[in-house]
């Protein structure tokens, strides 16, 4: 029944659905722990460049585990999902009773719904392709040399060089037009390449729901692209969350900390390209996970 209903919102689902045939001439087929992927192989890739690629192909085990501990249950909302690299094992593992994806890219979005299809997951987990940000319309994305490299581009001018628009919804707008009920969400991952302020920004009614556990990107030269300072993004999530933890193995210091500490722990980020982590913010007034 929620199959059903999603897809009836949802016009480029039965699109790419229609298209699984011919998805062999733009992407390339692997296997990774007995689970089905379809991965971008783009053209403006070598082919050195996309063995490389598949050969980084991997479930993201140790940020799944860390996350379980806070968010298991209720639904997911995964934003810039990709290929399904985290919906996809999320649900296998029975960590969501629902996963809802938002993707951006039609590459991307195709492998994504191949993926699903493919390995039994239909109307467990429901892509969508649009773009999440700050206000529902359009956008202009600017397309990477590489899968996950596409952007939206804020404050482009209607007409734009390499790049197109899409649909775009805030976070808050997207969830009502899916008919999902705020207070089931537990979790959301956000990696929207550098437009993580931007969507927190258009998700006021979540923000506001003490229960759900936020999984957010940080990579401040992609957070300045967007136009974004990375201390923006730091102080909306010091005022809606009182704890984080750094995802990045080699990140230093208490596995959970106070929200205070956000900008003197991810200070390590700066001045180190494309330097980057992921962080899981959530509220409560104890932790509930002893500190390592």
């Amino acid at each position: 029944m929620r199959g059903e209903a999603f897809a009836a919102r949802t016009p480029a689902l039965a699109s790419a659905v229609a298209s699984l045939d011919t998805l062999e001439q733009e992407a390339r087929r692997i296997t990774v722990d007995g689970l089905v992927w379809w991965v971008p192989a783009l053209p403006t890739q070598s082919a050195a460049s996309i063995e490389r690629m598949l050969a980084k192909q991997a479930v993201p085990y140790r940020a799944i585990s860390q996350t379980r501990d806070l968010a298991v249950g209720g639904i997911m909302l995964d934003i810039g999902a990709n290929i399904g690299s985290t919906a996809i094992p999320r649900a296998i593992l029975g960590d969501a009773r629902a996963v809802f994806c938002a993707e951006l890219d039609e590459p991307n979005y195709r492998c994504l719904v191949a993926n699903i299809v493919q390995n039994g997951l239909s109307g467990l987990v429901l892509p969508d392709r649009v773009a999440i940000s700050d206000r529902t319309g359009e956008v202009v994305i600017e397309r990477g040399k590489m899968s996950g490299g596409h952007r939206i581009v804020h404050g482009a001018p209607d007409t734009m060089e390499r790049g197109r628009r899409v649909q775009s919804m805030t976070l808050d707008d997207w969830v009502t037009h899916h008919a999902i009920d705020p207070r089931d969400v537990t979790f959301i991952k956000t990696d929207t390449q550098g437009s993580e302020a931007h969507v927190l920004t258009g998700a006021t009614t979540l923000l506001a729901l003490p229960v759900i556990v936020w999984q957010i990107e940080v990579q401040p030269q992609l957070l300045r692209l967007a136009g974004s300072d990375p201390a923006t993004l730091y102080r909306m999530m010091k005022a809606r969350f009182t704890h984080f933890i750094d995802l990045n193995v080699n990140a230093t210091g208490s596995r959970l900390r106070s929200i205070a500490e956000l900008d003197a722990a991810l200070e390590y980020l700066e001045g180190v390209e494309n330097s980057k982590t992921d962080v899981v913010v959530y509220r409560t007034a104890q932790p509930i996970i002893a500190p390592s």
